[in-house]
């Protein structure tokens, strides 16, 4: 057993004997994982689609549409702790995460459509601005849901095996919310196409996103909870506090890199399919279809790799195997449909095993921590990471939009029918293969650094 470290505890604070690790009941396992479809389709839907839209619907160039994605969730990169600090601090009947949840989905769902309902405006400038506005707002609305969600996992018991029992899931949830998200093109079709189609897409998924966040909201209200520590934190505590958290900062390593390379993957992978593998933005639901397929029907074999061997080099497997994977698509240009949706399910399994497992160490950190100091500051933890991320796809969405424009990819306002150079689409793949893959490979260098410690061991 690993010893706690004299920096991570708080003098004059008893370390908790009483650790409630009892097994989680099995409707709040439910009642829990089906919030990640709205939280995964307002996270990854504009991720899929957003670029493409303002490039080839709104007529905005590439490196202009990268900044206005990339300035609203840079600004909004403290909002995230500072939700947490709120969360960790409120006292209600409904427990500390709820209310804030509630509100976030509604919320969430609102801003979701403004996103893609953009009013006619003739200045190029002026449009960008208006998305950077919308994309603003629609991501405080997300970070009131998103930080408190996170946070509920390390809450619901102290029990290594339930964390990974529950964040298993949490991604299968995350992979039907991603494939709903992944079939937006078809419903942008079946709404008429074009803006209009845009906007009816936007409503759909609007309407799903709160129905789904709200089961979370009321379902989870027999979870287990815990009144306020004392005082709640400043934010330059929190970070404070976080870095004293070896483990977590660790965690946080591979999650910067991670999300980056989501953010690359996610800002690149319409561009991709359409003009690299010729197929059509409806197309691109089905191949996300073989994704959802191989997250679900993987996730008993990650759930026993877990129990046989250390979380480092489950993560590393998965990671090995979604990067040869990104490498075949090269060799997929022109393809039929099935090796498209085989390539999917490949991923898919790849997928399943390092975002889980990423996951499950999150949950044991903060674990190890509220036992180690005594304080239960979960929403710190929470609103951190989520900060994180947020820096990540930014960041990914401005290196796309940058990339494609040295590359001399042509905006325009008629879809995506918009013909592209050769130049434009090497552009194209080098970043979706090339840079992605060179990410997600150093996430694995912080990871092996965490296998120090006994948290990486097996459930």
């Amino acid at each position: 057993m690993a010893s706690i470290s004299k920096v991570d505890a708080v003098p004059g604070v008893p370390v908790p004997s009483h650790a409630d690790d009892r097994p989680i009941p099995r409707g709040l396992y439910f009642s829990y994982g089906v919030g990640m479809i709205g939280e995964r389709m307002f996270r990854d839907t504009p991720a899929l689609l957003l670029l493409v839209f303002m490039t080839n619907y709104l007529g905005i160039p590439a490196y202009i549409a990268g900044i206005s994605v990339f300035i609203p969730k840079f600004v909004v990169v403290f909002l995230d702790p500072l939700v947490g600090i709120f969360s960790d601090g409120i006292r209600s009947s409904w427990g500390r995460r709820r209310p804030l949840m509630f509100v976030g989905a509604l919320l969430t769902s609102a801003s979701f459509f403004l996103m893609f309902y953009v009013p006619h405006i003739d200045n190029v400038i002026w449009r960008a601005a208006y998305m950077s506005m919308t994309i603003t707002l629609a991501f405080i609305a997300y970070a009131l849901f998103s930080v408190p969600y996170l946070t509920m996992a390390s809450e619901m018991t102290a029990n290594k095996a339930e964390h990974t029992k529950l964040m298993s899931v949490r991604v299968t949830f995350m992979a039907i919310g991603l494939t709903m998200g992944a079939n937006a093109g078809a419903i942008v079709q079946y709404g008429g196409g074009g803006l209009e189609g845009y906007r009816f897409m936007a409503m759909v998924f609007a309407v799903i996103c709160v129905v789904t966040m709200l089961l979370t909201v009321f379902g989870t209200a027999r979870a287990r909870q815990f009144a306020p520590d004392g005082a709640a934190l400043g934010l330059i505590a929190q970070f404070r506090l976080a870095r004293r958290n070896r483990r977590y900062m660790l965690l946080l390593a591979v999650n910067a890199f991670q999300k980056l390379g989501e953010g690359i993957g996610y800002g690149s992978f319409a561009y991709f399919i359409v003009y690299y593998v010729h197929q059509s933005m409806s197309d691109m639901g089905l191949v996300v279809v073989g994704t959802l397929t191989g997250q679900i029907i993987s996730q008993p074999f990650w759930i026993w790799l877990n129990s046989r061997t250390t979380r480092p080099v489950v993560y590393t497997i998965g990671i090995a195997a979604w990067v040869l994977a990104l490498f075949v698509w090269l060799l997929l240009a022109d393809a039929p449909m099935w090796m498209l949706i085989a390539m999917g399910i490949w991923s898919g399994i790849s997928a399943g095993g390092f975002l889980g497992v990423l996951l499950m160490m999150l949950a044991d950190s903060i674990s190890h921590d509220a036992e180690a100091t005594g304080i239960k500051r979960e929403g710190t933890f929470s609103g951190i990471w989520l900060a994180t991320e947020k820096v990540g796809f930014a960041l990914g969405a401005l290196i796309v939009g940058v990339v494609l424009e040295l590359f001399h990819f042509t905006s325009s306002s008629s879809g995506v029918e918009a013909p592209q150079t050769a130049e434009a689409v090497l552009g194209i793949s080098v970043v979706y293969v090339g840079l992605n893959s060179l990410v997600y490979c150093a996430s694995i260098v912080p990871v092996w650094l965490y296998s120090r410690y006994d948290d990486a061991k097996p459930a």
